[in-house]
């Protein structure tokens, strides 16, 4: 007596490989359409209809991607014209008075800022109680990048803003690109998830370039 051994069933990953290695499969074995059954909410669907509803699909995740992607363009759009303003306020200034008073209120009004806070190294320097928040902070900075967090230490916090600020974030204040830090810009909102550890700081450290080559400009020749 012969035995015949059962052909093993290819599983559905081996099945799946197979027909995305042979796309025309159908083409060459009209035959096997009749075994092929799409069934959906709306009953037995063609295979025809089946792949225009997946472009159908595709398509509309296409297109929230590609608004997606406007808005950014957009948001970046608008920043860059008001970095450009505030680029433009900053060349006018012609005293540290301007400075300290027009600056700061200048980002508040363009990016909707609630607190908005410098301090120099020098100036720090002349008060000893603001030394060690002064010294935390520049550790946090020690990348010489932009930080921004909701948990700063209430040391660091006390030093730049009053307790309704929740979240912040600290710019080194550089002279030039590889400069010598000159201070740091304090970033300060209310709301607890506006300046989180997952926001970028490319923008906010081009900030602080622009502020530190400024105040460079205004500050004394002994600061």
């Amino acid at each position: 007596m012969t035995l015949h051994k059962k052909t093993a069933q290819p599983a559905s990953d081996e099945l799946a490989e197979l027909l995305k290695n042979n796309p025309d499969i159908f083409q060459q074995r009209p035959e096997l359409l009749e075994f092929v059954t799409l069934a959906d909410d709306r009953g037995t669907a063609s295979l025809l209809e089946r792949q225009v509803g997946t472009l159908k699909q595709r398509l509309q995740k296409f297109q929230s991607t590609q608004s997606e992607l406007v808005e950014i363009a957009r948001e970046n759009e608008q920043i860059s014209d008001s970095f450009s303003a505030i680029i433009c306020q900053l060349i006018g200034f012609t005293n540290l008075s301007e400075f300290a008073s027009d600056f700061p209120k200048a980002l508040r009004s363009t990016f909707e800022i609630d607190e908005v806070v410098f301090k120099t190294s020098h100036a720090v320097a002349l008060r000893p109680n603001e030394n060690a928040g002064y010294d935390d902070a520049l550790r946090r900075l020690s990348n010489n990048s932009a930080v921004c967090d909701n948990r700063w230490p209430s040391n660091i916090m006390s030093l730049f803003f009053d307790s309704s600020i929740k979240s912040a974030a600290l710019i080194p204040m550089f002279t030039c690109e590889q400069g010598e830090l000159i201070g740091i810009l304090a970033l300060g909102s209310n709301d607890p998830k506006r300046y989180t550890n997952e926001l970028g700081t490319a923008h906010l450290n081009r900030l602080g370039l622009m502020a530190g080559i400024c105040l460079a400009r205004l500050l004394p020749a002994s600061e």
